[in-house]
């Protein structure tokens, strides 16, 4: 983590030899004011990609600390303390574009450092544009056939120019990889165009417009969810390793959750889904031609995947073989005992369950229906050996019914 110049400790002067010049230290910040220096022609985009990756490497180094959360705010407020007392164009050029990064807070924070630079004097840099916010455009959601990928692209306009950020997230694991892109003339659809055409079996066909709130209700989770987790194996090499092809939601998340924060007011609360929905999807499975002769095992079953996805503010329905296989793992597999015969059941019960889902989401039957026969058995697996687990038993203290 970068760190402050130390204090110089005055010293007397040796008898008999001449004055000299002090060797000068060099700033600890030479190195992000050298690279900042060369965002001064370039564009906002690019600046604020540039702090997104330099907040990234700081929150990564503060978790080496037993208080991470601490540590990395001690660390940024010096950092930016260094920065607002050098008067120079590189210093205030890194504050500009770390004051679009981060919380709201610390956005701020690093306007009024920005704000007090420039009054002193500092030139800006060619891009800043005084009191200029992203606003609004578009959005738009694409899926993969049974709902576990999601890319959702949405377009901001900043001093008259058009920005895209496009999230892949899997609704259970939140967010995969973050892109930035300078929206091309035809627009965002454009760009979700291009990535279904060049990946066609990995995407529907299909691009869903959705409002700013519904943006919002979907990536600002994955924004938290980000954060409080911590890093994983992959997040110091996308930052550091020499994979510069690599992508890691480490790299651009404080640009996403500055981007997101901004789509809605400061007051707004994302929808909680109904308790009741529970009962009315489970009602809704036991009517349906399920076949299973046991009805209360697939009422059991119906009543755990169920609430747990409302539990999660997602509709129950729309659990693709992916976060099914999360369910049964956290919620059945690490919590509840499951006897021998009930076991036995949950493979027709789960596929049950999977083939009245697409029937709930009207989704393309035949394809849908392959598409679960080929994912079921690994999902199974993945359960089976959960289940299996010493550790994971020790933790079940309820009864599957």
């Amino acid at each position: 983590m970068l760190g402050v110049s130390p204090q110089s400790k005055s010293r007397k002067k040796k008898q008999g030899k001449a004055p000299g010049r002090r060797p000068q230290q060099q700033s600890p910040y030479a190195p992000l004011l050298e690279s900042a220096a060369a965002l001064r022609s370039e564009s906002w985009l690019l600046a604020e990609s540039w702090a997104s990756e330099l907040f990234g490497t700081l929150w990564l180094g503060a978790w080496r600390f037993e208080d991470w959360l601490e540590a990395f705010t001690s660390e940024y407020g010096r950092m930016v303390d260094a920065l607002s007392e050098i008067e120079q164009p590189e210093a205030l050029t890194a504050l500009r574009a770390l004051s679009g990064v981060g919380d709201a807070d610390l956005r701020a924070m690093v306007t009024t450092a920005a704000n007090d630079l420039a009054a002193k004097g500092v030139e800006d840099p060619e891009w800043y544009s005084p009191g200029a916010l992203p606003v609004f455009r578009d959005a738009f959601l694409v899926t993969n056939l049974l709902g576990d990928v999601e890319v959702i692209a949405f377009t901001q306009d900043r001093a008259g120019v058009p920005e895209t950020m496009m999230f892949m997230r899997q609704p259970v694991l939140g967010a995969t990889s973050i892109e930035l892109f300078s929206t091309p003339d035809e627009g965002t659809i454009a760009l979700l165009e291009d990535m279904i055409s060049s990946t066609p079996q990995a995407f529907r066909n299909q691009i869903t417009p959705l409002t700013a709130e519904q943006v919002f209700d979907r990536l600002w989770p994955d924004v938290e969810q980000f954060w409080s987790d911590g890093p994983d194996d992959e997040a110091e090499e996308s930052l550091i390793g020499d994979d510069e092809e690599a992508l890691h939601p480490v790299q651009l998340m404080a640009l996403a959750e500055a981007r997101v924060s901004l789509l809605v007011p400061g007051d707004y609360e994302i929808p909680a889904i109904s308790p009741e929905r529970t009962d009315e999807v489970v009602a809704a499975f036991l009517a349906s031609e399920h076949g299973i002769a046991d009805v209360e095992a697939a009422r059991a079953f119906a009543q755990l995947v169920a609430s747990a996805a409302v539990e999660q503010n997602r509709d129950p329905v729309e659990y693709g073989p992916a976060s099914l296989t999360a369910v049964l793992i956290m919620n059945l597999a690490a919590r509840v005992h499951v006897s021998d015969e009930d076991l036995a059941l949950l493979p027709e019960i789960a596929r049950a369950w999977a083939y009245f889902t697409v029937e709930a989401r009207d989704l393309p039957r035949e394809q849908a229906l392959e598409e679960w026969d080929e994912e079921l058995p690994t999902v199974l697996a993945e359960f089976s050996e959960a289940y299996a687990d010493p550790e994971l038993a020790a933790e079940r203290d309820g009864q599957f019914r």
